[in-house]
């Protein structure tokens, strides 16, 4: 399946009003000392369409994102037929606790066709680098986080006495990612933002200024 995409939209907007990190103050947040090393690490925002894994590091950031249509399959309808006519009597098994009969009928009867789904995959990279930070400097007071209220995603440190604070959020209202950059003195903030795709057939072109067409093919299974 050949799939072309425009790049989702990634806002980008440096500003400078950053105070120092701490620890966050909201009671529903998740937060680490250091930045991920690998996807399972990384944090994550979503708005049902579009989603992201962020990582973290002080002078390159990783995020990875997706689109809910890049996968290797196709439009297909997964209903079983007739499975509504064996609802009430799979709730009456597991209400009397015949769940292994319950299972067995809905596996024969009632689970989607084909029970499996093709490949989800990731859509690229966008890679932030910062050529003023390097990660073996000595960063203070770093801290990334998960606002679980908000579902904002957020990474604060301390370099050369200037503090700097990056914040990601995906809005469903604008079907955007959005990525907020910030240090509390100004001139501070200086950074390149590339694009890449771990699909073999994946390449891009500018369309405008700020905008990239991307093209390419999902293998199975990649």
């Amino acid at each position: 399946m050949t799939v072309k995409r425009r790049i989702l939209p990634l806002i980008v907007w440096a500003a400078a009003a950053c105070a120092a990190p701490a620890p966050p103050s909201e009671p529903l947040s998740l937060w680490y000392t250091a930045p991920a090393t690998r996807w399972l690490e990384a944090l994550p925002v979503g708005n049902g369409r579009l989603g992201a894994m962020v990582y973290g590091g002080a002078g390159l950031e990783r995020i990875q994102f997706n689109e809910h249509t890049l996968w290797s399959g196709e439009l297909h309808d997964y209903s079983h037929p007739g499975a509504a006519g064996y609802l009430q009597q799979l709730r009456e098994m597991l209400y009397a606790g015949r769940q292994r009969e319950a299972q067995k009928l809905a596996m024969e009867r009632f689970m989607s066709v084909p029970l499996h789904q093709k490949a989800y995959q990731a859509f690229g990279d966008l890679i932030l680098l910062f050529p003023g930070i390097d990660e073996a400097q000595h960063i203070t007071n770093y801290r990334r986080d998960l606002n679980l209220d908000t579902g904002v995603a957020g990474v604060s440190f301390g370099v050369h006495k200037v503090n700097y604070r990056r914040e990601v959020l995906a809005s469903f209202p604008d079907q955007a990612i959005a990525i907020r950059l910030t240090a509390d003195q100004p001139g501070k903030i200086d950074c390149a933002v590339l694009f890449r795709s771990g699909h073999r057939t994946a390449s891009t072109r500018t369309v405008k200024p700020g905008e990239l067409a991307y093209q390419g093919r999902v293998e199975d299974g990649a």
